[in-house]
């Protein structure tokens, strides 16, 4: 795929922007304060820029050589990094990451990994973030996307000549002094604004939550995702969504003696309508835990063979697909769900709520309150990106096979980074109706 220098230097910034909040993020969480990450007063850090593009030119052109991707991700994540820390020491006397790389990582082995960790994120913004800015790129008018990209380029070379004189104790006219005051203060007024909303946040979620510098007892007297609330639903989607993909990857090896992808995702070993069925049968069977077993088992038969019933038509309705037919079984209904898999519906909500459910919750509850928040909303935020690509893929699919060539841009994406190849090997039981 080949990106234009406008698309080049949109994604530079874009990603040197969500680098610079990622950094002002964690380091809220940890000290619940301000503190500016990054060289310039704009509020960018460019080493995650130049990092991604460099991959977008590079892993073009060593499809299907694995290994070598792998050490691309590595060798130019560290490679951005260390630039950017000796450029910072060079002109400003002050270093970026070594502080906070001794502070999370110990060991001889720290720096392999922090690139290891580093190497890992890129990968998984290049899968699942990546393609979802293509979109928004492309929605961009063309004349709004170069008048934009010229003035922030303009904005951060004056803010480097600012920064580069002010170091060097140079005069400056008080235009730029000026301007490299206003935009340090922007900069400064955007990361409290940030930091600040990241600790209202968790204090709305976690009332009796302190900074982060006070002693452990206070987060001991909250717990995280208590009761049946949102956390804990969306906890019981993802691990029932990967639970479930791996059950029914056995089952098919041990039925069929072939393995075969289940996931309902392009990325990750994900099962959508498992998580969706646990977390409604969680949601709509949790009172009835302390009844008797038949009471449970009823409405696991009802309300599975409804939802099941009801995912078969929504793929067919709103993407033209079909990824299961039971219309060879007896006593199904419409090849959509059948007698013998609402049994099984049955029996599932009643292990589940008498057995899998109350374990799990217990568990999910013993997660630190703070990692839990944010390991739960950056994995909705992934999954979120991951079925919006998938949706993507799937409706190119259906068209390619219509004979529908690629009318724009990003369907032309679409269509080199997922081809038939991909799709029907992660779907091997889609049909197109």
């Amino acid at each position: 795929m080949e990106y234009s220098i406008y698309d080049l230097l949109f994604f530079l910034f874009v990603y040197s922007f969500l680098g610079w909040c990622l950094e002002v993020a964690y380091v809220a969480v940890r000290t619940g304060k301000f503190r500016n990450r990054g060289f310039f007063s704009l509020p960018l850090c460019l080493s995650y820029g130049f990092a991604a593009d460099l991959l977008l030119i590079l892993l073009p052109t060593l499809e299907g050589a694995y290994f070598f991707q792998a050490v691309a991700y590595m060798v130019i994540t560290s490679s951005c990094a260390q630039l950017a820390d000796e450029m910072s020491f060079r002109v400003t006397g002050t270093r970026l990451w070594d502080h906070e790389i001794r502070s999370i990582y110990s060991g001889r082995f720290r720096g392999l990994v922090y690139t290891l960790v580093m190497s890992g994120v890129a990968l998984v913004v290049l899968l699942l973030i990546h393609p979802v800015l293509f979109l928004l790129l492309n929605l961009l008018p063309g004349l709004l996307l170069r008048v934009g990209v010229w003035v922030i380029l303009g904005l951060l070379i004056l803010d480097y000549a600012a920064i580069f004189y002010t170091a060097k104790k140079k005069p400056l006219s008080e235009g730029m002094q000026s301007l490299s005051e206003e935009m340090k203060e922007q900069k400064r007024n955007f990361g409290n604004f940030l930091s600040s909303h990241i600790w209202r946040r968790l204090e709305k979620a976690y009332p009796n939550l302190k900074a982060a510098q006070e002693k452990d007892k206070t987060q001991e007297t909250y717990v995280f995702a208590k009761g049946l609330c949102l956390d804990k639903l969306l906890w019981v989607f993802f691990i029932s969504a990967l639970g479930g993909d791996l059950i029914e990857t056995v089952y098919v090896k041990l039925t069929a003696d072939i393995w075969m992808s289940r996931s309902s995702v392009l990325y990750g070993t994900f099962s959508i309508v498992w998580g969706v069925g646990a977390s409604l049968l969680t949601l709509l069977l949790y009172r009835l835990a302390d009844k008797e077993d038949r009471y449970i088992f009823l409405g696991g038969f009802f309300l599975g063979g409804t939802y099941e019933y009801l995912c078969s038509v929504f793929t067919e309705v709103f993407f033209g697909t079909v990824f299961w037919d039971y219309s060879d079984m007896p006593f199904n209904i419409g090849g959509r769900t059948n007698l013998l898999f609402c049994v099984f519906w049955g029996i599932l909500s009643l292990i589940w709520v008498k057995f899998c459910y109350p374990y799990l919750s217990r568990w999910i509850e013993r997660v630190p309150p703070v990692a839990g928040k944010i390991v739960t909303w950056v994995c909705v935020a992934l999954m979120a990106c991951d079925i919006l690509i998938s949706a993507m893929a799937m409706v190119r699919y259906v068209e390619r096979q219509e004979g529908l060539p690629a009318g724009n841009a990003v369907e032309q994406f679409v269509d080199y980074n997922y081809p038939d190849s991909l799709i029907e090997w992660v779907w091997p039981n889609l049909r197109i109706e």
